[in-house]
């Protein structure tokens, strides 16, 4: 089943790449992802970019997002069961205080990199709809086609709370690493 899986995603992506553009930075099929910058936790600059080779899933959250905090779990297992295979969450948190964010962290033990978007421009460069979303980036920063964990088909964007950590997931993610 999972090379069954794997192979559908593949043509998938080749099927859908097609109509990318390969220069431009976007969020479509195979378009550089742009950079976000931000700050960490402890006030540090970060951004994306410093995080080099690996496969990103890449959670648009705010703490006010109900369905954000439903999420965090299920990305922290993930993170565990997956870091050491080259599978890396990041969580981008928007509209938000630091202070809050903190307090998120604290309250569901997310150990995994999260960037305060301090000038809200991350929402504009994905042009990211609602609360949570997520993309998918390869070890390249490309944006990656997926099928939706909820069964929604192909896609490069995920609105709305996942179950991340199901196996399916698990297995879809790890077969980008390169």
């Amino acid at each position: 089943m999972g090379r069954i899986f794997r192979a559908l995603a593949s043509v998938l992506f080749v099927l859908l790449s097609a109509c990318s553009d390969g220069g431009r930075t976007g969020i479509n099929p195979d378009d550089k992802a742009p950079n976000i910058k931000g700050l960490d936790l402890n006030g540090n600059p970060i951004s994306l970019d410093q995080i080099q080779g690996k496969v990103i899933l890449l959670n648009f959250w705010a703490t006010w997002c109900s369905p954000c905090i439903a999420e965090l779990p299920a990305l922290q297992r993930l993170y565990t069961n997956l870091k050491e295979y080259g599978v890396q969450v990041v969580g981008i948190a928007v509209d938000d205080s630091p202070e809050n964010i903190k307090a998120a962290q604290a309250t569901y033990g997310m150990t995994y990199p999260i960037i305060i978007d301090t000038d809200s421009q991350s929402k504009r460069f994905y042009e990211v709809k609602g609360l949570p979303e997520s993309f998918v980036l390869n070890g390249e920063h490309r944006i990656q086609v997926l099928i939706d964990p909820d069964g929604n088909g192909p896609v490069t964007r995920i609105v709305g709370p996942r179950e991340w950590s199901e196996k399916r997931v698990a297995e879809m993610l790890t077969s980008l690493i390169k």
